[in-house]
């Protein structure tokens, strides 16, 4: 079968059987590569290709186009997530999260700056940064999923996901973000030994009280509540023994590992109960 013709001014064209197969998508390889470069330089061939290709194919070729341009540019945390191995759609409603966006990360980092530099200052400095450190990703789970908060609320209430799992998997990229952020202002801290990590366990404790919490109300709530007790028993703490850092010691540390593991407990409980994907608590 010949693969070209010439017109009667002697121009190479290519051969309608050829140009059949092309439009058909089943022409492969340097063929298809030298038809294509042919056919955008060659008018004669482009007006031949018209009636040659399905409307059908034609249409879903453009869809995809159409779905390729207006498609929003990943962000950072979504290509990171889905080089992790998260599924792209999952990536895309877990970035979307209001508290991994460079603004919220960037004033988080502003904010564990501002306690660095106080920690120099003594004791009421350090302890600012102590305090302030757990406190941080229970309010990036605030901001993580809930309407008026979150402006993907409607795109992730149709997702086939339940309000729990989306949480959960919001705030577990949240609090490692977090954690990231103030594990490098912790380095930073005019202090050796234990005190530099004293922020960890309760970081763990409110972030999943917080969680366990969310599963009954708004995180909104449920974070408002526990940053306001926890900033609450840092200070009677501080006051009542006489030591800044009593809600850091032995005894706290304790009672923190408590709360984590029954927050976890819940959470757990939560998770298996929460049969229905649809389901919007």
């Amino acid at each position: 079968m010949s693969t070209s013709a010439h017109d009667a001014m002697g121009a190479w064209h290519v051969d309608p059987a050829l140009l059949g197969r092309y439009a058909s998508g089943t022409l492969g390889g340097s063929a298809a590569v030298s038809v294509e470069t042919h056919v955008l330089g060659c008018a004669s061939c482009r007006a031949a290709l018209v009636p040659a290709v399905d409307p059908a194919r034609l249409s879903a070729l453009w869809v995809e186009v159409v779905d390729r341009i207006d498609a929003p540019r990943p962000t950072p945390v979504e290509r990171l997530l889905v080089r992790l191995g998260v599924h792209e759609a999952t990536a895309r409603l877990i970035a979307a999260a209001p508290s991994l966006t460079v603004s919220w990360l960037g004033s988080l980092g502003l904010a564990l700056l501002f306690a660095v530099l106080a920690s120099d200052a003594g004791d009421k400095g350090l302890l600012l940064f102590l305090a302030l450190a757990p406190v941080l990703p229970v309010a990036g789970v605030a901001a993580a999923y809930g309407r008026g908060v979150d402006p993907t609320y409607d795109v992730g209430a149709a997702a086939p996901y339940s309000t729990f799992r989306l949480l959960l998997l919001r705030s577990s990229a949240v609090l490692a973000s977090s954690l990231l952020l103030i594990g490098t202002g912790a380095v930073l801290l005019p202090v050796d030994g234990w005190l530099a990590a004293a922020w960890l366990l309760p970081s763990l404790a409110l972030t999943a009280t917080t969680l366990a919490a969310s599963t009954r109300v708004q995180p909104a709530v449920a974070a408002g509540v526990v940053v306001a007790a926890w900033l609450l028993a840092v200070l009677t703490a501080a006051r009542s023994t006489g030591s800044a850092y009593a809600a850091f010691g032995g005894n706290a540390q304790l009672a923190c590992t408590t709360l984590l593991v029954l927050s976890v407990l819940v959470l757990v409980h939560r998770g298996r109960t929460a049969a229905d994907p649809q389901e919007r608590s």
